[in-house]
């Protein structure tokens, strides 16, 4: 009897997720962020998505990472809640599995994203430009601590040019995004069939 219940929450919250990331598109257009509907959307979903501004490891410099996990928090809830309306039971597995989903989220879109400014980094720097603009400064500032510590890890005290460091990192970044997501379905598998 509580199936049709449960199916309503996944729906409301899988529509209160789209509304979230429609609010998160609209901050990047200032027209659209101050318009009556840009301020409605803020009233009804900043309250939720600034709440995890609170954890420092959503932060990389100037970039925030926190509305990712506070959209992927919703995913769980709506995978959850509808996991219950078609079983009729709450699954501890299924629960652990949308909790390392919510993780996996989060991180697997910061590797893909840093994955991507390497790539154009090194691009930038194979093609031997040298105009340092504002961009490419806000990219080193947000790069160069990954590569630091990547190159200290992995070459214990080596020397390496930097264009060897952005090498290195993006290759490392790139084993660890693919090697992760197998991971982690492989373990959500596993979780999604505990009998309990």
């Amino acid at each position: 009897m509580f199936q049709p219940v449960f199916t309503a929450l996944s729906s409301l919250v899988s529509l209160f997720s789209l509304v979230c990331l429609v609010r998160i598109v609209f901050t990047w257009i200032p027209n659209l962020d101050s318009s009556p509907v840009g301020r409605f959307l803020s009233g009804l979903c900043d309250p939720y998505l600034h709440w995890f501004k609170r954890f420092s490891f959503t932060r990389m410099g100037s970039v925030d990472f926190s509305p990712i996990l506070g959209l992927g928090v919703l995913s769980v809830g709506a995978m959850t809640f509808a996991n219950i309306a078609a079983t009729g039971r709450i699954s501890i597995g299924v629960i652990l599995a949308g909790l390392l989903q919510v993780l996996w989220s989060f991180f697997g879109f910061f590797l893909g994203i840093l994955g991507i400014f390497l790539f154009v980094r090194l691009v930038y720097d194979l093609i031997k430009r040298y105009e340092y603009g504002p961009f490419w400064i806000m990219l080193d500032s947000f790069l160069n601590p990954v590569i630091s510590r990547v190159t200290r890890l992995i070459g214990r005290g080596k020397t390496f040019s930097y264009r060897a460091s952005l090498i290195l990192t993006f290759i490392v970044v790139l084993i660890l995004r693919f090697g992760l997501a197998f991971a982690v379905v492989f373990l959500q598998t596993i979780l999604m069939s505990l009998p309990v």
